[in-house]
């Protein structure tokens, strides 16, 4: 089957490994320049969780992510505004690691060394100017002409498949801005991953290394877009005054931040031929860092469709499951994002409530964490 990937981030650069190695004639278009990894940690980070980290292991691209930007996670905790805490860890899954952090170009990288290893055709700098959806066909910027049995966008949120294709979306803006900081900090971190909730909105932090951690905050837009405002030292002592009871002493490397939004394709295929994943599908809350995961879990079910089924039924069947799954987890991280953060007695009595009770029920707690890694 001739397939053709547009987009070669970590979905789309993932999918069409996957089907390369299934025998599959793939070809990838890429509109930026080939991932780069390089220098210290860069902020677009991803909390990959254990049964993507499995599977990522078995497509053979691990080892070929630079070791000292992937770090294993083993502990997991959240803290309600009430101060209700729960800490989970990989024994209470019986796993090795709840997942790893991995940075972004470097898993990029890292599948597109694979891809030319198996000399897949990679269009990098290069956009499609003309989709003939009823000739399986797409025209690129260089004058190249591709056929296709299978087109995949994963494109992101912005996607100009979904667009060409006449597929909607659905969603709305949280209103809400996210700040990462890489920092350096001087006492040595646990392999913890936590987040805490308050009024305004949680804060958190992703573990890189011995001394390397991601520091994460989240507001609202108008708050960030005053105190993004603030000269840098200042901002940073905002940050020093946030995090030091958590860590002790650190310094601020870089930082960046990105508003929150949440949408959906209103269908995942078209043309019988056509197919969306990864962002270009359905763009999270980063709450809980499933945005990839989902990425990943819609190669997984492609690649299994369409090598047991005709590719007419196994878009189908992937939009059937794939929509169901990915509905639950956007539900279920608007769920944690509006209960956590409400002021209102009764839903703030629930969540305490509810974080008590998987304290306690050793079942209620495994099964959480298990399905937080990929494995329910």
């Amino acid at each position: 089957m001739k397939v053709v990937v547009i987009g070669g981030g970590m979905v789309g650069a993932a999918a069409a490994v996957a089907l390369a190695q299934q025998g599959h004639q793939v070809t990838v278009i890429e509109a930026g320049a080939r991932a780069v990894s390089e220098g210290d940690w860069d902020l677009r980070i991803s909390s990959i969780h254990q049964q993507n980290v499995d599977w990522l292991v078995k497509l053979g691209t691990w080892p070929y992510i630079r070791a000292e930007r992937r770090f294993p996670y083993t502990g997991l905790s959240v803290q309600s505004m009430d101060g209700v805490r729960v800490d989970f860890s990989h024994q209470d899954a019986g796993t090795p690691a709840l997942g790893a952090m991995v940075e972004n170009k470097a898993l990029q990288a890292a599948l597109w060394q694979q891809l030319i290893e198996r000399q897949v055709p990679v269009y990098e700098k290069t956009s499609v100017a003309d989709y003939q959806f009823d000739q399986q066909q797409v025209t690129l910027t260089n004058g190249d002409q591709l056929n296709y049995d299978l087109l995949i966008g994963a494109d992101g949120t912005q996607s100009h498949v979904a667009k060409a294709a006449r597929i909607g979306y659905r969603g709305w803006d949280y209103d809400m801005r996210c700040l990462l900081a890489i920092a350096e900090v001087e006492h040595e971190v646990a392999a913890t991953t936590w987040e805490i909730f308050r009024p305004q909105g949680p804060y958190a932090l992703l573990p890189l290394g011995a001394h390397r951690v991601c520091l994460i905050d989240y507001r609202s837009e108008r708050e960030w877009q005053e105190l993004l405002a603030l000269p840098e030292a200042e901002l940073y002592q905002l940050l020093e005054a946030q995090f030091a009871p958590h860590i002790g002493s650190h310094r601020v490397l870089s930082h960046g931040s990105f508003p929150l939004r949440r949408q959906r394709a209103l269908s995942y295929h078209a043309y019988q031929s056509v197919v969306l994943m990864g962002d270009a599908a359905h763009a999270i809350h980063p709450l809980a860092g499933q945005g990839v995961n989902l990425g990943f879990t819609d190669v997984q079910e492609l690649v299994h469709q369409v090598c047991q089924l005709p590719l007419a039924q196994a878009l189908t069947n992937y939009e059937q499951r794939r929509v169901s799954a990915n509905q639950r987890m956007m539900r279920a991280m608007d769920m944690i994002h509006f209960g956590f953060c409400s002021q209102h007695v009764v839903p703030r009595g629930l969540v305490a409530l509810g974080l008590q009770s998987v304290r306690h029920i050793t079942p209620l707690k495994r099964a959480l964490v298990l399905r937080a890694i990929g494995y329910a």
